[in-house]
């Protein structure tokens, strides 16, 4: 049976996602700006950068869950292991992403690139490792909704610190190093340093929930920790219609999270006209998401997980599409664009226990447990989604006749308006989509869990008797 959760577990279980998401929010804000403006790439390698990495990174997305599952766990555990061993190695590649260390253009993209590469692999492994813990820590439906809420609410937090430290701290420590590109070099250091921290929080307080190496069986019998073998992992996939669901409705919340937060930055340019309202939009949306991340737990435990998450769907695209018809009355769009923020908060935890949910389901189906699988493919539906992002925001952008570098105050009410689509009304779009897959194609409620659930234990119990 399964240990109850602590109540360090569940105040401090997401405190690495924090210190995950500071670093990075370095990458998702600043490093395409680093590039141009900063390390002073051409806007050709800036383009073949960013290509080769993001392709790289969705390639690889599907493995990093396989990897942990199908092979021997270490010392420390299946899981656990990777949150000691793999954030000392991030550091210091996430560090060479933000580097220019040769004037040859070619030789310094090379080193960039490998430093994107190799910390994204490593810090995947951390990453699905931690994720992987919610339903290795959760007994019930109702304790892996809280997890994920205070994941999903320690991760929000993130929001709030880096928009007072992100930037003022780069340009700081580039004051005093001076130089600017080591300014982001450290900054992307110290910020990783704090997922080191954080996930060797978690690492700690876990102590005793997972397996190590070896793991005990009935009364003194002791065997080796198994790992789950590929065809095990193919069934947890393809006999799994939620999961299939899942995947394919979180496909479309991710492009319209991707899209709202790399199209901000043009709302307030080109249709407020007032960039000074920008860092208020973000503090008051990372605001907002932690409300509805913490609210999260306690939704989700009235209602359930999935029911939770379909509402919030609705709810964001609800509050998306009526922000394109007030998109240029500034009070109102603020109040609506704020309750889309809050329903991301929701939905950043809920949607995380519905995949650990499927866990069970899995499990049930197949006989054995593939967390990590699982948890680590919802990569698939995010990697996916960055991709699409960078295909979405030109297209429209250059349909109303969109100039790089143009004046604000020449912007035609074309270009406002295709503007506000982007921002608003096309994430408004991908979030109703979402709503309505998930509605049709994620049938599991708490009692059929909870059914599952008492399935496996017996067969477990059956097995050890």
């Amino acid at each position: 049976m399964k240990k109850e959760l602590s109540k360090t577990i569940k105040t401090f279980y997401g405190v690495g996602d924090l210190g995950f998401s500071l670093m990075t929010s370095v990458e998702l804000f600043f490093f395409v700006f680093f590039l141009t403006n900063v390390a002073k790439f051409s806007l050709p390698m800036v383009a073949l950068i960013g290509s080769v990495t993001s392709i790289v990174d969705a390639v690889l997305s599907p493995f990093y869950g396989a990897y942990i599952t199908g092979t021997k766990a270490l010392k420390w555990g299946r899981y656990r292991s990777w949150m000691l061993i793999a954030p000392p190695v991030v550091v210091i590649l996430f560090m060479l992403q933000f580097s220019r260390v040769s004037t040859s253009e070619p030789i310094a993209a090379l080193v960039v690139c490998i430093g994107f590469i190799l910390s994204h692999i490593v810090w995947n492994l951390a990453w699905v490792s931690n994720v992987s813990l919610i339903p290795l820590l959760g007994k019930t439906p109702d304790d892996r909704a809280l997890l994920s809420a205070r994941r999903g609410t320690w991760s929000s937090l993130s929001g709030v610190f880096f928009s007072y430290i992100g930037m003022p701290l780069a340009l700081l420590l580039g004051k005093v190093t001076n130089n600017e590109v080591l300014g982001f070099t450290l900054l992307a250091g110290i910020l990783a340093l704090t997922m080191m921290i954080g996930y060797w929080t978690v690492f700690k307080i876990t102590d005793g929930y997972e397996a190590t190496g070896l793991e005990a069986v009935g009364s003194g019998t002791v065997k080796k920790h198994e790992k789950v073998p590929v065809s095990v992992m193919l069934k947890s996939l393809f006999q799994n219609v939620p999961l299939i669901s899942l995947l394919v409705s979180d496909f479309f919340r991710w492009i319209s999270f991707f899209i709202m937060t790399a199209a901000a930055a043009y709302y307030f340019t080109y249709v407020v006209q007032n960039m000074a309202l920008f860092p208020i939009y973000m503090l008051l949306g990372a605001v907002a998401g932690v409300i509805g991340a913490y609210a999260s737990s306690y939704v989700s435990r009235k209602y359930s997980n999935r029911t939770t998450s379909i509402a919030g769907l609705f709810l964001l695209g609800v509050s998306l599409v009526v922000c394109k018809f007030v998109g240029f009355q500034l009070i109102p769009f603020f109040i609506f664009v704020l309750i889309a923020r809050m329903c991301l908060g929701v939905l950043n935890a809920s949607l995380v226990a519905l995949y650990s949910d499927v866990v069970t389901y899995g499990e049930w189906k197949t006989g054995e447990n593939a967390s990590g699988f699982i948890m680590g493919i919802m990569n698939v539906s995010l990697k996916s989604a960055i991709i699409s992002r960078g295909t979405i925001i030109p297209f429209v952008l250059a349909s109303v006749g969109f100039v790089a570098g143009a004046d604000p105050a020449t912007a035609s009410l074309a270009l406002q308006t295709g503007v506000i689509n982007v921002f608003v009304f096309i994430p408004g779009l991908c979030a109703l989509a979402s709503g309505v897959l998930l509605t049709l194609g994620y049938r599991l409620t708490k009692e059929k869990l909870a059914g599952y659930q008492a399935e496996i234990d017996a067969r477990k119990n059956t097995s050890a008797a």
